[in-house]
């Protein structure tokens, strides 16, 4: 067991200093300096002096640290492969609008986390001509650019038209882009509803240059049917941010699409998101 806990820790100190170089942009990366200090610790019980191997206070206290230790360990896995697994809906063509969740920004450009939401939702747009696109993202710590900004100028340049992408630019966090989304979507339904109400009343009928697109009124009566609202996330993200949305509006009916993540960034991403899980989960926040 020493071998192995002086090696696990070893490991997350390398593996910190990777992600240091390679994504530094990322958040949380000291949870693995953290780990690397508990496993060397852990190595030096197994390797006490002599002199303490007859004091009953230590043992106790070294089967305390393993017990707790192998039942954090146990935790994050188990939360780990909810997430891996997690799916929320089975039909997902058509959908009314999609929230396309932003991420960190590397160098003001998008990460290659981003660039698998993006290539996601492109693909989703051309297969689904009448979907909406919620970008939703504000401006990190380290960027100078808000990341719906950021992903509004890629999806323009893969060829997707600016009246299909509606932007939110003020969130922080998973939890206020799943609601400022929600929000974004609200205002604009209520917005198009009265221009067409509006338009209805002066003249009765649309003109044919108009490029407002006709939205029948029993559509937007959401007693009949509640808008079908898909989630473009990284699949370990998807959990949180459908309970986000049911708490926020739990009459829209959520489908998740899942993007793909960056090989070397997924034991970073599952055991930081875990981690977070099992925290709001202690304070009743999820």
């Amino acid at each position: 067991m020493f071998v192995l806990f002086l090696l696990m820790g070893i490991a997350s100190f390398l593996y910190f200093a990777f992600l240091l170089s390679s994504a530094s942009y990322l958040s949380a990366l000291w949870i693995w300096v953290l780990f690397g200090i508990l496993h060397l610790f852990l190595a030096f019980l197994y390797k006490r002096p002599s002199r303490w191997k007859r004091r009953s206070l230590f043992f106790r206290f070294k089967v305390f640290c393993l017990t707790s230790y192998s039942l954090f360990v146990l935790l994050i896995f188990s939360v780990s492969i909810l997430l891996s697994r997690y799916k929320k809906g089975e039909e997902d063509k058509n959908l009314d609008y999609v929230l396309l969740i932003g991420c960190e920004l590397e160098n003001n450009a998008p990460s290659p986390t981003m660039l698998h939401r993006l290539k996601l939702a492109v693909k989703y747009a051309e297969e689904n001509p009448t979907t909406l696109f919620v970008l939703v993202g504000g401006r990190g710590r380290h960027s100078a650019s808000a990341e719906s900004s950021v992903m509004f100028q890629r999806l323009l340049w893969e060829g997707i038209p600016s009246d299909r992408l509606l932007m939110e630019f003020y969130s922080k966090n998973t939890e206020d882009k799943i609601r400022f989304g929600l929000n974004s979507i609200e205002k604009w339904i209520e917005e198009r509803y009265l221009e067409e109400e509006l338009l209805q009343s002066e003249k009765g009928y649309y003109p044919e240059d108009s490029n407002y697109t006709y939205i029948k009124e029993e559509s937007l009566e959401w007693e009949d049917r509640p808008p079908d609202v898909g989630i473009i996330s990284s699949q370990y993200q998807l959990f949180q941010c459908v309970r986000f949305a049911e708490k926020e509006n739990s009459f829209y009916h959520y489908r998740t699409l899942s993007a793909k993540e960056p090989p070397y960034l997924i034991p970073h991403y599952y055991v930081r998101e875990a981690i977070t899980i099992v925290i709001r989960s202690i304070f009743n926040q999820l």
